[in-house]
């Protein structure tokens, strides 16, 4: 919308990425490490005309080998600016259910995935692994 030639509406990007959580039986959680030493939570950006689940199902894939199907639930979201890409992402978090074990390995859009305990996330350097302890811990910890 425009008035007089000038956007009411901020020129920002906002990147809408989902995020799955897996737990095994001790309660960890499923963490990738993308091009980074940081781990985080499998997921990415939601393509345009995909559903969250297909989004889901595809970053599972490329992140996690992971090729079971599961059924899904939205838990939250969050907010955040990037500065490094100049943009905003927006992580909507779904937990995830499996009706067996789930089997995966490594994408080719990961370096690394393993079984992580988020309680070792919650003073995490990275914003990445903080959001872990957060979505999978307490969901009432905030973090700038």
């Amino acid at each position: 919308m425009q008035t007089n030639g000038v956007s009411k509406y901020p020129s920002t990007f906002y990147r809408v990425t989902t995020k799955g959580i897996i737990r095994d039986e001790r309660g960890y959680v499923l963490a990738v490490k993308e091009g980074s030493d940081n781990w985080s939570l499998p997921g990415g950006g939601i393509d345009h005309g995909e559903t969250l689940q297909q989004a889901l199902t595809r970053e599972m894939y490329e992140e996690a080998l992971i090729t079971q199907a599961f059924s899904m639930k939205i838990i939250g979201t969050e907010a955040f600016f990037v500065a490094d890409r100049e943009a905003y992402l927006m992580w909507i978090v779904c937990e995830l259910q499996f009706d067996e074990p789930v089997q995966f390995g490594i994408g080719k859009d990961a370096q690394a995935a393993q079984f992580i305990d988020p309680m070792a996330c919650k003073d995490g350097v990275h914003r990445s692994e903080r959001l872990i302890y957060k979505w999978c811990v307490d969901k009432t910890a905030t973090y700038e």
